[in-house]
């Protein structure tokens, strides 16, 4: 039964990571767009600690954690977001479902693996703005479609019963569009040019990347055991085989009226070093809580719009969350079974515009709902939060996500006595 679920939900994967905008935010114009939270939806429930680890549950944060998984475990998650974007004078709301992730995992003696599709990036944004220049009002509007996704296949090693290493390597690609279109609205004389330019860029990347964890537990009193854990992302970069298209176009309607020049480049896109640590402790049956700090050294970013107003300087993160499982085991009481998880994060993204830095902070809640007696979940999550300013003429960002995810576990490679 769970290999045609899993195949069900595998060719929808498919279709769902290459034809989807997940993001409506006009912030992901900047860097490498609007980077997607890269594990899975019981994690991010604990506002996101990769540190954590346990024997059933996949972290795609921590490739060490995979050898500490006891049976076959296939995740995936979708999400629907509702955004409220702000200026000073204006708002509008904006809502988007988006596909997250699909992984599969298993133990190997002392090896744990797993491999997955996931969405890395959305670009999805469509900013307009006037300003004079010299006698000329000038109208520009900038749009952005497209995204990055990843493959990846990690491994973890269990050194012995305190700690493990592990690795992750990804395949990195996907298409972006943007385009940058200006238009005379009044010449200085109160009469607006039907014409305008349009530069049009096509991105194209792909390129590999890894990730390296190692996981460290000390046991501590009765059942108690303390959790220390690091991960390690070197600074890559994507090949980019651009096409740039200038071209007249209408004013009235953006068709092209004459192509003027088309020229394809190679370029790099820089993925930046990234790194984090953090402890927990807790029973692991039963109750955990820790904190974690990440730091990404986004002074590296590339900027899509290029703009003077606009820079990136190194970005940092704390999380802190954790879980409650009142009785895992209990045979009367489903309510005991359920695991209820709470979390949340504050983020410096290190892009500034305008002098004003883009801050995102946001707070998590969730359960995770057992389905069948093979240890399997359905997991709900909650997150609101918030990115951004109304100051120094930016936007804000409330958003809300509602997360729905299901995590099978079976023993695929244990032959039973009796079925």
């Amino acid at each position: 039964m769970i290999k045609k679920i899993i195949l069900s939900f595998s060719l929808l994967a498919g279709i769902t990571t290459f034809a989807q905008q997940g993001t409506a935010s006009p912030y992901s114009a900047f860097g490498v767009g609007d980077v997607k939270f890269k594990g899975t939806h019981e994690v991010k429930s604990m506002g996101g600690l990769a540190i954590y680890q346990d024997s059933l549950h996949i972290n795609t944060l921590n490739p060490a954690s995979y050898a500490k998984l006891q049976s076959t475990a296939f995740t995936i998650g979708f999400t629907n977001t509702s955004t409220n974007i702000a200026s000073q004078n204006s708002s509008s709301k904006a809502t988007r479902n988006s596909f997250d992730y699909f992984a599969l995992a298993f133990p190997a003696g002392k090896f744990g693996m797993a491999f997955g599709i996931m969405p890395y990036s959305f670009v999805g944004y469509n900013i307009q703005n006037k300003a004079q220049e010299n006698e000329f009002t000038v109208s520009r509007q900038y749009l952005g479609d497209g995204g990055i996704n990843r493959a990846f296949f990690g491994i973890g090693y269990e050194v012995n019963k305190q700690l493990n290493i592990g690795a992750e390597f990804a395949y990195n690609f996907g298409d972006t569009e943007l385009s940058n279109t200006k238009f005379i609205i009044d010449d200085g004389t109160g009469f607006a040019i039907d014409r305008g330019s349009r530069k049009l860029l096509r991105n194209n990347y792909s390129g590999m990347t890894v990730n390296t964890s190692v996981n460290y537990t000390q046991p501590l009193q009765d059942k108690i055991k303390l959790q220390i854990g690091a991960t390690f992302s070197p600074q890559s970069s994507l090949k980019n085989n651009q096409e740039v298209n200038i071209a007249t176009v209408n004013a009235s309607n953006g068709s092209v009226i004459d192509e003027e020049s088309s020229t394809n480049y190679e370029n790099k896109l820089v993925f930046p070093m990234k790194y984090s640590v953090g402890t927990g402790i807790g029973d692991p049956n039963k109750w955990f809580v820790g904190v974690e700090y990440t730091a990404t050294q986004n002074s590296k970013l590339n900027n899509h719009l290029q703009t003077a107003t606009s820079s990136f300087s190194n970005g940092h993160k704390v999380s802190f969350g954790g879980f409650y499982t009142p009785h895992h085991i209990s045979f009367t009481n489903y309510l005991s079974r359920v695991t209820y998880r709470a979390g949340g994060k504050y983020e410096k993204t290190g892009l500034a515009i305008n002098n004003q830095e883009v801050n995102d902070f946001s707070v998590n809640i969730g359960v995770g709902l057992p389905i069948s007696r093979n240890i399997s979940n359905l997991n709900i999550g909650l997150e609101y939060g918030q990115r951004g300013t109304k100051s120094a003429g930016l936007i804000r960002e409330n958003y809300f996500n509602l997360s729905i995810g299901l995590s099978f576990n079976d023993k695929w490679f244990t032959k039973r006595r009796f079925e």
